[in-house]
């Protein structure tokens, strides 16, 4: 349960393409027997999570459905209050979890940069062309100091569609094509639970795509463009687990339909380059994921 207030504005300087927002975020969870984090003790209880968060854009591409020009960035700050930095004789670590976690404290950067260039020349009545679009995303969320655990709340989780468990439990899902959604960089389990060390979600991760688009379709009642891509990405537990170049790779082939009935449909068969073994097919490694209404991340 919660809500959200924005202000947002269009800015004048550097220029007219910036726009500046600010938003006064609050959530409450209730976990009842939810073992999904698998944090010892944290399975029932209480969290809220206020948060101020402040977003500097820009948007120069041409259009929203096939940009065939102009760029995009995106970077934002979001913040709790420092509860910790008010009681610094407390010691939160040695505290329940469940106390811990009533009031979920971080610090959390998001930076999205896409660019998109023709390759070729405009042709036909429509103007076609192939397009090239590359992006890059980076994310970071973290502590203010030592003295407090960071909650499972607000980390990121990559792979898949971007679609699983979509705010459900205030996650940032990242997808990548050719593989399935994975928790942690450490492909150890827990004897207990089975599940992946880890499972509470990256605290850091990367992601580089390049995508070649050609338009079937131009059409406002229905735009068709098929893509190929190149993509990279991985998630990291913390500074010390960190490398922007340990990277899990795939390649694919795709499609966009923009259709005014139904918004977005499209489809994606990516191969994870790191998941092919020796003497495996590209069966154990594709992935063919779907996805309806909006492009995830």
């Amino acid at each position: 349960m919660g809500g959200s207030i924005s202000l947002g504005k269009q800015l004048k300087w550097p220029d007219d393409y910036f726009s500046l927002m600010y938003s006064i975020n609050y959530q409450r969870y209730k976990l009842n027997k939810f073992n999904y984090f698998n944090i010892s003790g944290f399975d029932s209880g209480i969290s809220n999570n206020l948060s101020f968060r402040l977003t500097l854009a820009r948007s120069s591409v041409d259009q929203q459905i096939f940009p065939r020009s102009g760029s995009s960035f995106m970077l934002y700050g979001q913040f709790t209050p420092p509860y910790s930095t008010f009681n610094p004789e407390r010691n939160y670590k040695a505290e329940p979890v469940q106390d811990q976690f009533k009031f979920i404290e971080y610090q959390k950067y998001r930076f999205n940069a896409e660019w998109y260039v023709p390759l070729t020349k405009p042709v036909g009545s429509d103007n076609k062309s192939l397009v090239l679009k590359v992006a890059t995303k980076f994310g970071y969320i973290g502590s203010y100091n030592d003295r407090t655990t960071l909650s499972p709340f607000g980390r990121f989780e990559l792979g898949g569609d971007g679609l699983s468990n979509f705010a459900v439990y205030d996650r940032d899902i990242i997808s990548q094509r050719g593989y399935p959604l994975y928790y942690t960089s450490n492909p150890k389990l827990n004897p207990e639970s089975g599940q992946p060390i880890g499972y509470q979600g990256f605290t850091i991760f990367n992601k580089y795509v390049m995508e070649v688009r050609y338009p079937f379709s131009l059409n406002p009642s229905s735009t068709i463009f098929g893509l190929a891509f190149p993509e990279a990405a991985n998630g990291y537990r913390d500074f010390k687990d960190y490398n922007p170049f340990r990277l899990r790779r795939s390649v694919g082939l795709g499609a966009r339909f923009y259709l005014p009935m139904f918004g977005l449909l499209g489809f994606d068969y990516g191969i994870g380059l790191d998941r092919l073994k020796p003497g495996g097919g590209l069966k154990d490694a594709a992935k063919f994921t779907f996805m309806l209404g909006f492009e995830p991340e």
